[in-house]
């Protein structure tokens, strides 16, 4: 488990989605991120998501955190580093 996916499993748990859902997005068992999030304790906050709102959340394509309600319809990215770290890592893919 690396730091990064913590701090993914974090910001998702925070923004209140399913276990299931997470580890949907992390390629994890829900119960892999179920046990992480009780070990660290990641809590959810406010109400729950609804089925819509899990299955059309826009996810960073790079660090995979949901984009700021308030970003572009067509944001892939989350920030700028997002974006160029995915490119220099997918150099291959985009010169295609």
């Amino acid at each position: 488990m690396t730091a990064r996916q913590l701090e993914q499993i974090a910001a998702l748990r925070e923004r209140n989605y399913p276990y299931s859902f997470i580890g949907r997005e992390l390629t994890l068992s829900p119960n892999t991120v179920k046990s992480i999030c009780r070990r660290k304790g990641f809590r959810a906050s406010g109400s729950r998501k609804t089925k819509w709102e899990k299955t059309t959340a826009v996810l960073c394509k790079n660090c995979r955190k949901p984009l700021p309600v308030d970003m572009r319809s067509d944001a892939v990215f989350c920030c700028e580093s997002c974006r160029t770290e995915w490119r220099r890592n997918n150099r291959k893919i985009i010169q295609k």
